[in-house]
């Protein structure tokens, strides 16, 4: 029993268990149907259920890491997107906020009016995975309506993540998508990819070890800047956030004085699968701990106006960019995740269309939905009634 005991509470042993049978369960098709990155966050939320448990520090590590290799891989596009959607994505990042603030509105007046309404509200922040949202909310709230409205994003963020996830998974699929063809698509709509189009001359190496780690730090230190916004607070974009935006501009220029940031695709590449697999094993280990005893404690409304929520400003975002615009699932895909403010769908994004180039229509829009959901957090507060 002390084996067991001690594995159980081993990091590295969980962490890379829940990545071995999330790897196999994503492996296996069902109707043309594949788990693919999903599996080890499922593996992991099983484990977590079990009381696995794995450092929170794994949290922050593998997605920095995953964040700078995607980041560094669509930065040869970055500046095609800009030029193809740069007004289309700010759209998109006032779209889904504001869809996902009037059915909180909604879910609080009308279908759910006998549940906890901070409860409901947290599902707002949550659903949208954003956490400066929740930091906004928090600070404009009563006291005693914070812990409900916490509770109400804990169970919102899991649910949010599960909803993207295989949202991205699922609908190339579903909607029986050629995803060469839309690749195609994406590389006419920015105008090619040679990398002399790019407007950078750098050489590319193979691999960089001082570039990449530049790339970390520059991007903690990007995210940790605190944005001005009167009233609504100071927020930052936060360690995945900063690292991207790093990640795409010293890609894009290809060199910080004598340090390399042009690097190999293909070693990239293997990078930002390994560290994708361990980062969702790990959001999967924290989120299955606890879980279904808050549902059992606080019911399935919750739940249910979490996954509305999300899906419904999914749909929302989806219907803009395909069904409106037209837009290549490349960059619509970007767009969507970066409007959901979540980066567990980016992964998912890169890995069932194969294209990292997704992250470019994400940087795009990631900045711009994080300041409309501080402020539509604090804009909630007012606007919905709370006990007194």
């Amino acid at each position: 029993m002390a084996i067991v005991d001690s594995l159980v509470g081993n990091g590295l042993f969980v962490l890379f268990l829940a990545v071995l049978v999330g790897m196999g369960l994503g492996k296996i098709s069902v109707r043309g149907v594949k788990f693919g990155v999903a599996g080890p966050l499922f593996a992991g939320l099983v484990l977590g259920h079990f009381g696995f448990t794995v450092p929170d520090a794994y949290s922050g590590l593998t997605l920095a890491l995953f964040v700078a290799a995607v980041g560094l891989i669509a930065a040869h596009e970055i500046e095609g997107t800009v030029k193809a959607y740069g007004l289309n994505f700010v759209a998109v990042a006032v779209l889904m906020p504001t869809v996902a603030l009037a059915l909180t509105y909604v879910w609080t007046q009308f279908v759910f009016p006998n549940a906890s309404t901070p409860l409901i509200m947290g599902s707002f922040s949550g659903a949208l995975t954003s956490s400066p949202g929740l930091g906004s909310a928090i600070e404009a709230l009563p006291a005693a309506a914070r812990q409900d409205y916490q509770i109400g994003h804990s169970v919102g963020y899991v649910v949010g993540v599960l909803v993207i996830v295989v949202f991205q998974q699922l609908y190339p699929v579903i909607a029986r998508l050629d995803l060469d063809e839309e690749k195609r698509g994406f590389d006419e709509a920015i105008g090619g990819t040679d990398d002399d189009e790019s407007g950078s001359s750098v050489t590319e190496v193979t691999f960089s070890v001082m570039g990449y780690a530049l790339v970390i730090v520059a991007g903690a230190v990007v995210g940790s800047i605190p944005i001005p916004m009167g009233p609504f607070g100071t927020p930052s974009l936060g360690t995945t956030g900063g690292v991207l935006v790093a990640a795409l501009v010293f890609g894009y220029f290809g060199r910080v004085g004598p340090v390399p940031t042009r690097m190999d695709t293909g070693i990239l590449s293997e990078i930002r699968a390994f560290t994708l697999a361990m980062f969702l094993a790990v959001v999967g280990v924290g989120a299955g701990g606890g879980f279904l005893a808050t549902i059992a404690e606080y019911g399935l409304q919750i739940v249910a106006a979490s996954a509305l929520t999300s899906f419904i400003a999914i749909l929302a975002g989806l219907a803009l960019t395909r069904y409106v615009w037209g837009m290549d699932w490349i960059s619509a895909a970007g767009g969507i995740t970066g409007g959901h403010t979540d980066t567990k769908g980016l992964a998912a994004a890169v890995d069932a269309t194969g294209a990292d180039e997704v992250a470019a229509g994400y940087g795009n829009t990631y900045p711009f939905a994080l300041l409309f959901m501080v402020v539509y957090a604090k804009l909630l507060v007012i606007i919905i009634p709370l006990a007194a």
